[in-house]
């Protein structure tokens, strides 16, 4: 059987892809964290504030993340073993099988690090409850801002898509983008919260990828 990575869309996701990113990466994390954090959050705040309705409407946004990933891998597995029963073993087959996943490996994954690097959350920050800092290995709570979970699980949905269908590219870029823009207009991250997270997703896909080469599964 030929690898599976042949297609070069998928290729190029691999761990030497995180491993060369990971400088560049890295230098923008601090140096969003030591100059532009602090600055963008209150902005952000300060627009907020100007409409009762912008404050009101992003002050308790609950988070459905664990059940959109729980019911969103269940439907891609659940497509996935539909088709395959089928016999039909085509792009849709395989980009379900990834996808569902990539997306809960994210979700874990962000968990693990907003674990280890504890970060005060923006809004308990912004409230004078805490200070901007990090608390290692004492993650949870009102220490889990860094990185943005929102910001992993949708890179790594967003990263599969277009690797799988590349006419999708620059909508999966817009998407990532606006939610990006999102997470920090609306204080629920610092800006290199949101640049980590971006990160952690495509580190996802990069050893979901190396899983599937691994183990020889077909995706082309």
């Amino acid at each position: 059987m030929s690898s599976p990575y042949r297609s070069t869309h998928i290729r190029i996701m691999n761990l030497k892809t995180v491993a060369y990113s990971f400088p560049p990466v890295t230098l923008a994390v601090l140096i969003s964290w030591r100059f532009v954090d602090t600055w963008m959050a209150r902005a952000a705040m300060r627009l907020l504030r100007s409409s009762r309705l912008l404050l009101t409407g992003t002050s308790n946004i609950p988070d459905f993340l664990l059940a959109l990933v729980c019911i969103g891998s269940g439907l891609l597995w659940g497509i996935y073993f539909i088709l395959s029963y089928e016999g039909v073993i085509n792009k849709q087959t395989r980009f379900s099988q990834f996808a569902g996943c990539a997306l809960p490996l994210a979700y874990v994954m962000k968990g693990f690090f907003k674990y280890v690097f504890g970060r005060t959350n923006t809004r308990i920050w912004l409230a004078g409850q805490a200070r901007d800092n990090f608390h290692w290995f004492q993650g949870g709570g009102i220490y889990s801002g860094f990185p943005s979970g929102h910001m992993a699980v949708f890179t790594a949905l967003f990263t599969t898509t277009w690797l799988f269908y590349p006419r999708s590219r620059s909508l999966s870029i817009g998407a990532m983008l606006v939610l990006a823009v999102a997470l920090v207009a609306t204080d629920y991250h610092f800006l290199s919260d949101v640049i980590a997270g971006a990160y952690v997703g495509l580190l996802a896909v990069c050893l979901t990828t190396t899983c599937f080469d691994t183990f020889g599964t077909e995706l082309d």
